[in-house]
């Protein structure tokens, strides 16, 4: 690969001054090799020029929290209380076969390299997302979810995570990490979630989990009511009491192997001091956690903790796009009056802070030795032309500005194209995925939904 250098009215690093009439050079190694005025970076005599006129140079958006997977069920299942919801995602996906997932999520990482995200950590439970990350170029960690909420079930349950994880080994490099995910509360009985732990500590895996999502997990969690206990009772499976999401995780030792905890809405500051101090890290996904109904996680103490953040869109099945900046805001805007964010600081959320929640070095920033991966949004939009540069981005752009994406110095998107794949194949993949979905989706709500069946490609 040859080095690229890209140009830009303005180069954001985000972790200082915004630089006027810059340039990134990334070299053939993937990494950056220097950033500053135009005039001051190399021109190495072999290399891929990009200049990017009225645009903003930056790191590449990190999405802290994805399900690129189900990118196919995008509008199909709304309005449902979270536990019938869950439930109705859960047999949609049990009538897919393994084609349209694979559709689903290429589809998913060409979203998000079009919205400017280079990095992702996903969870899923039928490999594609890991696959398609790898095989698209895009740099993330994948977490492989365990289901299991009968104790009778642990064995088996870790019997398919081992063999989920030996089959995601070969997709492990410089920019995949493979991870596992115990998947909430209501679907993970306290031995699995020991057995997990257990696992993952002997394996020196990432972890992630579902934490604190929802008034029916923190109802069933902290004292045994409400519908998802209700469920696990018709199914036989004791339930009772369990204190607090953090606490139970504490108690197994998983909160000592400082997992990402996805969404904590209703955790309490003491429990988010309680992580900060084990090492946890934490995502937040506003516009998922207002379309599901779940209400706002407390923001505001968690970064008055210190506890590191990212943002996270969830599933398109619960959001609708990839859409990091209109998530950023919507964390802003949730802000108490007093606390809001500077630019620069959405832009940190967006950059920076997504990859230390993730736990991954040299991502997120402009620098020397960072990784190449960059992202551009054009600054000639009507909205844009007048304001300060992180301004402009920060509370001004949408996805459909971003204008380029590139990871590792290979460039992935460039106004509207996709030059290392077969686009016009891709979308037609996707469409048939999406209507396969649809489809699903009918038989579904004609017949009521499977409340206890698992995904194909879970065992």
């Amino acid at each position: 690969m040859e080095p690229l250098r890209v140009t830009a009215r303005w180069v954001l690093p985000v972790s200082g001054e915004p630089i006027a009439r810059g340039a990134v050079l990334v070299g053939a190694d993937g990494r950056i090799a220097a950033v500053g005025p135009d005039a001051a970076v190399p021109r190495p005599s072999r290399r891929e020029d990009v200049p990017l006129g009225a645009a903003a140079l930056l790191p590449g958006f990190v999405n802290a929290h994805t399900h690129l997977e189900l990118t196919a069920l995008r509008g199909l299942v709304r309005g449902l209380p979270f536990a019938e919801w869950i439930r109705t995602v859960r047999a949609i996906k049990y009538g897919l076969d393994p084609v349209v997932f694979r559709a689903s999520a290429r589809w998913g990482v060409l979203e998000s390299f079009a919205a400017g995200i280079t990095t992702s950590g996903d969870t899923g439970t039928t490999l594609q997302a890991a696959a398609a990350l790898a095989d698209l170029g895009a740099r993330g960690v994948a977490y492989h979810e365990v289901f299991g909420p009968d104790p009778k079930q642990c064995a088996e349950s870790v019997t398919g995570l081992e063999a989920a994880l030996k089959k995601l080994a070969p997709r492990r490099s410089e920019r995949l990490t493979v991870g596992v995910s115990p998947h909430a509360p209501y679907t993970v009985s306290d031995e699995l979630l020991r057995a997990v732990t257990a696992l993952a500590a002997r394996r020196r895996l990432r972890t992630a989990t579902h934490t604190a999502e929802s008034v029916e997990e923190r109802a069933l969690v902290e004292e045994g009511r409400g519908p998802f206990a209700d469920d696990l009772r018709s199914r036989g499976i004791a339930v009772s009491p369990r204190g607090t999401t953090i606490r139970w995780l504490e108690r197994s030792g998983f909160l000592a192997l400082r997992p990402l905890l996805i969404h904590c809405v209703t955790a309490a500051p003491d429990d988010l001091e309680r992580a900060r101090r084990a090492g946890a890290t934490a995502v937040h996904c506003p516009w998922s956690n207002a379309m599901l109904g779940h209400g706002r996680a407390n923001f505001a103490a968690m970064r008055r903790l210190g506890l590191a953040v990212g943002l996270g869109t969830d599933s398109v099945a619960a959001g609708g796009g990839h859409d990091l900046l209109a998530v950023a805001r919507q964390a802003a805007l949730g802000l108490p009056p007093g606390q809001g964010l500077a630019p620069r600081e959405m832009l940190r959320l967006l950059t920076a802070d997504g990859a230390a929640a993730l736990g991954l070095e040299a991502v997120g920033t402009l620098s020397a030795g960072a990784w190449g991966d960059l992202t551009a949004v054009r600054l000639d939009a009507p909205a844009s032309i007048a304001a300060e540069p992180e301004e402009a981005v920060a509370w001004c752009a949408t996805s459909s500005d971003v204008v380029f994406t590139a990871v590792a110095g290979r460039v992935v998107y460039r106004r509207g194209r996709w030059p290392l794949v077969r686009i016009g194949a891709e979308r037609a993949a996707y469409r048939a995925a999406a209507a396969a979905a649809a489809a699903v989706s009918r038989t579904v709500a004609a017949r009521g939904t499977l409340p206890h069946t698992q995904p194909r490609g879970v065992r």
